[in-house]
This record gives C-alpha cells, structure tokens and sequence, in this order.
C-alpha cells in the first residue's frame, strides 16, 4: 500500500511548481549570501572600531570593542573560507 501511495506521488499530479534552476542560479545564489556575509562581518569590523574609539579608556568597553573586531574578522575569514570552498566544490562539478 505504501508502494502504491509513493508511486502515486508525482510533481505534475500534486500541482507543484517546476523549478528551472541551474549551476549558474545556484552560484548567483551562493555568491550573494556570501557578499551578505563578508557585508555583515564588515559592519560589525566598523562598530568594533567606533567603539574602540569612543572607549576613552575604559579597559571594559576596550575589552569589548577588541572582541568585536576579533569575532568579525573571525567571520569574515570562515565566509571567505567558505566561499572558496563553495567555489572549488561547484567548479569540480
């Protein structure tokens, strides 16, 4: 019975829609969630710096600001990482 049901199943019966997808939409797609990425790590680098700047010496919000810029560049060097990695793997394919 559960043969007969999974048979049964078919994109054109369900109503589905067809997806033209391709390597090169995948790749778009990729590429954009990791420019997103390096963009967000970025902004994070600049919010770091400012409150590097703004601390006036308080070794808590130094402390602080110095994190901020470790994390981001941190993330922006696994994005990057990630990206070419990405790249490899789809050029392989």
């Amino acid at each position: 019975m559960l043969r007969h049901f999974a048979q049964s199943l078919d994109a054109n019966t369900l109503g589905l829609p067809r997806v033209a997808a391709n390597d090169a939409t995948f790749g778009n797609i990729v590429s954009a969630v990791f420019v997103f990425t390096g963009a967000w790590a970025l902004l994070f680098i600049v919010i770091g710096a400012v409150r590097y700047s703004a601390s006036a010496g308080d070794q808590g919000l130094i402390s602080k600001a110095k994190d901020t810029i470790l994390y981001a560049v941190i993330g922006l060097a696994v994005s990057v990482l990630a990206f070419t990695i990405v790249q490899f793997v789809l050029g392989r394919f």
